[in-house]
């Protein structure tokens, strides 16, 4: 008798846990075979990256090279930050700009970003920089140096920057923000407390925003990605389950640019709803009782880049 919602309940799990996205993409690649406009043209000359000089933002620097973009590289390390610039203006014939951030510190950070922002037609933004504790701390455990790193990195660099590009782009009616935020968001993380919660606000900001820019011309677009293999996560990954596909860097970003201006909320790669899928079905009791260093293994490899 009642079976009907059973059915309506299994939908709108689906629904919200990767038929949006999905139906989102396809639409989206549809329109795109239809008007054909690459990505300086629909969303400005500049694309903006933080912790752009290793794992998730190297790649999407580069990959935004690819397709035209000009970039400009944001990071806390002088010497990367040149080879990396050199390097895409070599490969891409892009041009490139780049300045040292350690967005680790207070908000006197920012007045020069401001100002160098200032000069660029800003089309692209990534939140990407962030910072994870030491595994298996609990809350009281963590040093103050980690909390306020993690609160400057994941929480106070992505609103700023957001706030700093935003009203260009709100001038000129297009442009895309997109913060790469976590698994980890989705769920409380005992052992790991204070950087689930800080990716928690990552999603939750990229989702409200995308909702009140709509119809404004510019978008906004939530990653959360899982298990991505990086120089800061490779030894956490030989350490998971077979089951549990671990992504190199490059398929993935290549995969998440793939859904840029498709839909407001990705895992970035199809397998990781699929990874995720056994997580959602656990009780939320259960689920928060993972243990730390099993959640941090996950986590830990879900592009965290300072």
């Amino acid at each position: 008798m009642f079976w009907w919602i059973g059915v309506y309940a299994v939908f709108l799990w689906c629904y919200n846990g990767f038929l949006e996205s999905l139906l989102g993409i396809i639409w989206g690649s549809l329109k795109n075979l239809l008007i054909r406009e690459r990505f300086p043209q629909k969303y400005g000359k500049w694309a903006v990256i933080t912790g752009a000089t290793d794992g998730i933002g190297r790649q999407y620097a580069e990959q935004l090279a690819r397709k035209g973009m000009n970039i400009m590289l944001l990071s806390r390390t002088e010497h990367k930050l040149i080879a990396v610039a050199a390097e895409i203006e070599r490969k891409y014939g892009v041009q490139t700009k780049w300045l040292t951030v350690d967005f680790s510190k207070g908000p006197e950070i920012y007045k020069p970003l401001r100002e160098q922002l200032a000069s660029i037609e800003v089309g692209m933004l990534v939140n990407n920089v962030g910072h994870l504790p030491p595994p298996s701390q609990t809350f009281d455990e963590n040093s103050d140096q980690d909390v306020t790193a993690t609160i400057n990195l994941n929480i106070v660099a992505t609103t700023t920057m957001t706030r700093i590009v935003l009203p260009g782009m709100q001038r000129r009616h297009k442009g895309i923000i997109i913060n790469v935020s976590s698994s980890a968001g989705y769920h409380p993380g005992p052992g790991m407390t204070i950087y689930a919660a800080s990716k928690a606000y990552t999603t939750s900001l990229g989702l409200g925003l995308a909702h009140e820019l709509h119809g404004t011309g510019v978008q906004c677009q939530t990653v959360a990605p899982f298990v991505v293999l990086t120089n800061r996560s490779q030894d956490f990954a030989k350490l998971l389950p077979r089951f549990m596909a671990v992504l190199d860097v490059e398929r993935f970003v290549r995969s998440a640019v793939f859904t840029i201006g498709k839909t407001a909320h990705t895992c970035g790669h199809w397998l990781h709803p699929v990874q995720i899928f056994h997580i959602n079905f656990l009780p939320q009791s259960p689920e928060e009782a993972i243990p730390g260093w099993w959640q941090y293994i996950i986590i830990a490899s879900a592009g965290v880049n300072s």
